[in-house]
């Protein structure tokens, strides 16, 4: 393996996962790879990663703050 970037999960079957279960080893992964960092870290790193395999965030029944 050079150089080359990856675009895709690796795991067979990833494709099958639902959201929930994507973001739940999003969590997971940042977690693991942002260890020792503050929790501002961590969910920035999220979004990011949510972003970039457009995994959704879960739906809440809370009403949103302030209401």
């Amino acid at each position: 393996m050079g150089n080359e970037t990856r675009s895709g999960p690796i795991m067979d079957g990833s494709d099958d996962a639902t959201d929930e279960q994507k973001l739940a080893g999003l969590r997971e992964q940042v977690e693991h790879d942002r260890a020792g960092e503050g929790e501002a870290a961590k969910a920035d790193e999220l979004r990011d990663r949510m972003a970039q395999t457009e995994v959704e965030p879960e739906e809440s029944d809370d009403p949103p703050a302030g209401s």
